[in-house]
C-alpha cells in the first residue's frame, strides 16, 4: 500500500518537545499521529468557521490577520 504524505520539518521549544513527547509516550500515543491528529481537527474547525462566515475577499484566513 502506498501513502501520500510529505515530511513536515519545524522547531519548537525543547521543553514543550519533551513534554509532548512524554505525554503521548504516557498514553501509548505516536507523536507523528497526535500531530495529524491536531493539524486536522485545526484545518476541519477553520473551514466550518469560513461555511458559517465567508470571506467576502478571498484574503487570508482570520487568524493570519494580526490585530493592531
Amino acid at each position: 500500500m502506498s501513502s501520500n504524505t510529505t515530511p513536515v520539518n519545524f522547531r519548537v521549544p525543547v521543553d514543550l518537545k519533551n513534554d509532548f513527547e512524554r505525554t503521548c509516550r504516557s498514553l501509548n500515543l505516536a507523536m507523528t499521529a497526535q500531530l495529524i491528529f491536531m493539524m486536522r481537527e485545526f484545518v476541519e474547525r477553520e473551514a466550518a468557521k469560513h461555511r458559517e462566515k465567508p470571506d467576502d475577499d478571498n484574503g487570508p484566513l482570520s487568524f493570519f490577520i494580526s490585530s493592531t
